[in-house]
């Protein structure tokens, strides 16, 4: 949804924080996003979607069991 925070690979740093600034429906080409440096971006989604960001109250948890989202990037983050 629009708004809603994502993390996608980047170049320099293993993944980039990103927030969705149009609605996606299913079957569109790009997902459409501002990355945390202001800059925006189109982001292909013939592969797949890129794995949601876990809520700023969940940063840093202790305990990964805690985090909404489990996958690689919620990993590294934490």
């Amino acid at each position: 949804p629009q708004g809603a925070w994502v993390w996608i690979p980047g170049h320099a740093e293993v993944w980039r924080e990103a927030e969705i600034t149009r609605g996606y429906k299913e079957g569109d080409a790009v997902l459409h996003l501002c990355l945390d440096d202001g800059s925006a971006l189109a982001y292909p989604t013939e592969l797949q979607l890129p794995p949601l960001c876990n809520p700023d109250c969940l940063s840093g948890a202790n305990d990964l069991v805690a985090l909404s989202h489990l996958h690689e990037p919620a990993v590294l983050h934490s």
